[in-house]
């Protein structure tokens, strides 16, 4: 059975996000003693606590009403006052925009300038719906975020924004980690929220935080897109789109001036922001996180909750976890700790005396259990074992089914006439991806299960054939167990500072492409019959990981108007093999040279 910390109405789980706020955990919500469902929980820092959150969190409730129940805010939410305020809404699986830009940063996974657009794009729809009711975020920053595995956004902290933003000078811990984020003007709400959404699309293209007090216009001169892993600067409308936000040239008058320039941005340049694209980033960046976010929930669901019902309250003796989560339970465990001290001698002679009279008894007695037991536990395996392949072959199965269907779809898009029919066909092809992807996910976990079985089949086969062919020997008994006591903490190390010069980074040889998978001429070029007797080609360059798969494709030349050459391209590239780029005859990640894709002309 898991282990759980009651919080108000609900059970955490586990933590997925820490911030100056505090943290967003999974929970349960359980009805008797049953799993009911899972909910995100975001509880509070101490500090915020100390600064008066307690008596003001109340205030978020009226906000809630406002924001109209909108899926940008999270559904579901919910207010709980008490010892431990905290707030609550819908699960989501996903991970927090801080979250995402440091693990991008730390696996060196490109982060393009679509990308970012996509996350700006859902941060200022909630923005806008926010201005339209009268109410102002203020503390927006890459905490606020949350983004889905499938590629959406959620302004979580809509509700409570104002009133944390209003405790900050009483938290300045919090107030210094957010100060990149609040230098707009104090006196105008809703350019300090344009300001903020202008902090984090900087981060967002160069994976750094804006300076406080700094230049802006020298910070944006120099600015590059380390995010996409390039030394380029910055492009033109972006960086003049930024300077309106953070410098106040030009100011937006209202939300809907802004967000008729963040669509031409968007829509007239050379990007394509989708939340596909993100969706299939997300998965890229966080597929550990989900994979085991999946299975712990799945055992959640398992779970028997009989002792956090208020019977099982009651009667629970410590064998479950509960922390105090509201100050209480610290003497109680100090008292438990004293008594267990000054009983460990006497449990220690005890224990060892037991354990030698055991593993005598084995020697007269053992050796047949030994074998049953095995025997049982190879049974259990070959049921479990049998179970997965059955599961692996519905996957598999949905797999193809999916497959199917997509081409369905791909042909109807080609036979649609009116645009309404090809957007929705369109759409339907995009949800069909990421159906794809999660069934990949799911085919790849499931085989790393069902080998996992095999082998530990395969090691308890070889114990029972060796337990059948020698005699057994007499264990030492296991080392006792005694109370965690505390112990000097070690010196720490200093750190010494050099002037020697760092030793030059050894050359790395470029990733390679090793089979190029066909290039399929674009449907949407067919049908318009658009310049079908000229040669068009697209140049682009692959991040490749250690593993040689594709995880970044960046185009550096493509073909003008949305007739689908790059879309094919980029499609190709993702699905091509590659050998990994090489540093010192070790794979590491790195890009290829420009490769150029040619589709020649159709008579």
């Amino acid at each position: 059975m898991g282990t759980y910390t009651r919080v108000g109405s609900y059970l955490l789980a586990s933590e997925l996000a820490s911030d100056p706020f505090g943290a967003i955990q999974r929970a349960v919500v359980i009805a008797g003693n049953s799993f009911d469902r899972h909910v995100l929980v975001r509880t509070f820092s101490e500090e915020l606590f100390q600064a008066g959150l307690g008596t003001r969190l109340a205030e978020a409730g009226r906000v809630v009403p406002l924001l109209g129940g909108a899926r940008v805010f999270g559904l579901g939410y919910r207010i709980e006052s008490g010892k431990t305020p905290h707030v609550a809404w819908d699960y989501v699986p996903g991970r927090s925009l801080a979250q995402l830009i440091d693990k991008a940063k730390q696996e060196q996974i490109p982060f393009g300038v679509d990308h970012a657009l996509t996350v700006i794009q859902g941060v200022s729809q909630g923005v806008v719906q926010m201005q339209a009711k009268g109410v102002s975020h203020g503390l927006l920053s890459p905490h606020s975020v949350w983004v889905s595995f499938e590629g959406a956004t959620q302004l979580v902290d809509a509700p409570f924004a104002a009133v944390i933003k209003s405790l900050l000078a009483k938290a300045p811990t919090a107030k210094h980690k957010l100060a990149s984020y609040l230098q707009g003007p104090d006196n105008d709400p809703l350019q300090q929220d344009l300001f903020a959404l202008g902090a984090l699309l900087y981060e967002l293209l160069t994976f750094e935080r804006l300076p406080v007090g700094g230049d802006f216009q020298t910070v944006l001169d120099q600015a590059t897109l380390k995010a996409a892993q390039e030394e380029a600067p910055l492009p033109a409308e972006i960086r003049a789109f930024l300077g309106r936000l953070l410098m106040g040239r030009q100011p937006f008058a209202t939300m809907e001036a802004f967000n008729s320039e963040l669509e031409r941005v968007l829509y007239d340049g050379e990007y394509s922001p989708t939340t596909f694209n993100m969706a299939f980033f997300m998965h890229t960046l966080f597929r550990e996180e989900n994979d085991r976010d999946a299975l712990a929930m799945k055992a959640e669901q398992g779970d028997n909750y009989l002792a956090y019902t208020a019977a099982g309250e009651a009667m629970r003796s410590g064998a479950t976890r509960v922390e105090g989560t509201d100050g209480q339970g610290g003497a109680e465990e100090a008292k438990v700790e004293g008594a267990l001290f000054k009983t460990a001698a006497l449990l220690i002679g005890a224990f060892l005396g037991v354990a030698v009279l055991l593993g005598l008894g084995y020697l007269f007695f053992g050796r047949n259990n030994n074998n049953s037991a095995i025997q049982k536990q190879l049974a259990e395996l070959q049921q479990m074992k049998q179970q997965f392949e059955q599961q692996k072959a519905e996957l598999d199965n949905k797999a193809k089914a999916e497959g199917e269907k997509t081409t369905q779809l791909q042909k109807q898009l080609t036979e649609a006439k009116s645009s309404d029919d090809k957007q929705r066909i369109q759409k339907q092809l995009e949800e069909a991806q990421l159906r794809k992807l999660d069934l990949e996910r799911q085919q790849k976990a499931a085989e790393q299960r069902l080998q996992e079985q095999r082998q530990s089949e395969q090691r308890l086969a070889e114990q029972k054939k060796a337990g059948e062919s020698k005699p057994p020997t007499l264990a030492p008994p296991p080392a006792p167990v005694v109370p965690n006591l505390p112990v000097p903490e070690p010196p720490k190390a200093v750190a010494m500072t050099t002037s020697a010069p760092l030793a030059a980074q050894a050359e790395i040889e470029p990733a390679r492409m090793v089979n190029q998978v066909p290039l399929t001429f674009p449907q949407r070029a067919i049908q318009a019959r658009w310049e079908m007797g000229t040669d068009h080609s697209v140049r682009l360059k692959v991040f490749v990981g250690e593993k040689g798969q594709a995880l970044k494709v960046s185009i550096t030349e493509g073909v003008e108007g949305s007739y689908g050459f790059d879309e094919a391209a980029v499609e190709s590239a993702y699905k091509s093999t590659y050998s990994p780029a090489m540093r010192e005859g070790k794979p590491v990640r790195g890009w290829t040279p420009e490769i150029v894709y040619k589709f020649p002309k159709r008579r």
